[in-house]
């Protein structure tokens, strides 16, 4: 499955004010406002990455090739989003788009990766498909706003960005935030398996 993304967060998980006060920055100093930013970035992108989740509402595109052989499709990044339903658009052999009706499948956004399941007595569309990356899937994951994001996430998040304040170049070769223990033993229960 790829995935593409549509609509980027627009809030991060920590402020930039949490970030200074963790790295003993004050308040009133401005100077490394911008480099902090990034770094803010920089850390929510590294936990994403290490969690396969998505912290604060996206909007992603998810292609497949061709429909899955069970009954549901598993979406990646956890927390799928309820107030908008995934839109379903398949492609037909000869370019033509089809968006898939909401009543032929549930959305089963409880599941740790949000699902979209065959609503009973349907089947997939058995259309010939477009040969390339003819399902797309639009969907909004994310634990929604920056208060949402659990504090072991954020705690993470805030030792990322003053790690990488206090070392700007690299201080171990071949260690990652991954490799950090205190990181590793805040996101180990918000990991998922990537699909």
């Amino acid at each position: 499955m790829e995935t593409v993304l549509k609509t980027a967060p627009v809030a991060e998980p920590i402020s930039l004010d949490e970030a200074k006060r963790h790295a003993r920055i004050d308040i009133d100093e401005t100077d490394h406002d911008d480099y902090l930013h990034d770094l803010i970035v920089v850390a929510r992108e590294q936990v994403e990455m290490i969690t396969w989740r998505k912290l604060v509402t996206q909007t992603w595109y998810a292609y497949l090739q061709r429909w899955p052989g069970g009954n549901y499709i598993e979406l990646p990044f956890g927390k799928l989003q309820t107030g908008t339903a995934p839109i379903i658009i398949y492609t037909d052999v000869d370019g033509t788009p089809t968006t898939w009706s909401s009543a032929e499948y549930i959305v089963d956004a409880n599941y740790q990766k949000g699902r979209i399941t065959l609503a009973d007595g349907y089947t997939w569309p058995n259309e010939t498909l477009y040969p390339s990356n003819p399902i797309r899937i639009e969907f909004i994951c994310g634990y929604g706003l920056a208060v949402s994001v659990p504090p072991q996430i954020k705690h993470a998040m805030k030792i990322i960005v003053s790690e990488l304040f206090e070392n700007r170049e690299t201080s171990l070769i071949g260690v990652s935030f991954q490799e950090m223990d205190t990181v590793n033993n805040l996101l180990s229960n918000f990991r998922l398996n990537e699909l």
